[in-house]
């Protein structure tokens, strides 16, 4: 398979501290990538960079086979790279559909707006039926939701989540790992997923990679990581 996203031997950190130590990571066009590993491991720090938020120390960033390492986040985005952080990234103090309308604030073309739009209100039909409401309300699964629509909205071919089911309810982390794989099937963006909940994220994953200490400890097909022993192994 050709790889949209890959880093080669990054080294990453923050001021003199390395926190990803080499990591050669390839997300295949059309594939779900899944990156578990406990808190602290690099996870984070490996998506920021990849990102553009915080620079490589060594190493490179590409997509397509560009070489991207260091570029900023907003030459990212106009290159079809979405990010959604934990914490979720939302404006609370503006409505829903103001938030949706942010995310697509490079977008020239109205109706690939619109269309945008009615597609991430498919998804999550909640947001349509609040649209006026003022976000900081809503649940965090909600804000979660509202999170990966504002994403959506500039029609990311990348899109690079951080743990999209933390602190949610199982009946929400479901419904979440629901749309992920429809945004892959159906919307044709590749994911980089990073997570701590093995048991429903290891379903959506075409792939799996196990992060510890910041250096890949296991790469291939995530089957394998069901067998609890195995994966607290490598934990």
């Amino acid at each position: 398979m050709t790889a949209i996203l890959e880093t080669r031997a990054l080294v990453s950190g923050y001021g003199k501290k390395r926190a990803v130590h080499g990591v050669d990571l390839a997300l295949n066009a059309g594939e779900i990538l899944l990156v578990l590993g406990h808190n602290g491991a690099g996870k984070t720090t490996l998506m920021s960079t990849i990102f553009g938020l915080i620079r490589p120390m060594e190493g490179q960033v590409l997509l397509e086979g560009a070489d991207i390492s260091g570029r900023t986040p907003a030459a990212n985005v106009a290159d079809g790279i979405a990010y959604v952080p934990q914490g979720h990234g939302i404006f609370k103090t503006l409505t829903v559909r103001d938030n949706l309308e942010l995310g697509a604030f490079s977008e020239t073309d109205a109706a690939r707006t619109r269309e945008r739009l009615e597609q991430v209100f498919s998804l999550f039909p909640i947001l349509k039926e609040r649209a006026g409401q003022v976000a900081g309300t809503f649940s965090g699964g909600q804000q979660q939701m509202l999170a990966i629509g504002m994403a959506l909205m500039h029609g990311p071919r990348v899109l690079i989540l951080d743990e999209p089911s933390i602190g949610l309810a199982p009946n929400l982390v479901e419904r979440v790992m629901e749309a992920i794989k429809t945004i892959n099937r159906d919307l044709g963006a590749s994911i980089l997923m990073v997570e701590q909940n093995v048991k429903l994220s290891l379903p959506v994953a075409d792939r799996a990679m196990v992060i510890k200490t910041g250096a890949v400890v296991y790469e291939g097909a995530p089957e394998p990581l069901n067998d609890h022993v195995r994966l607290m192994t490598l934990f």
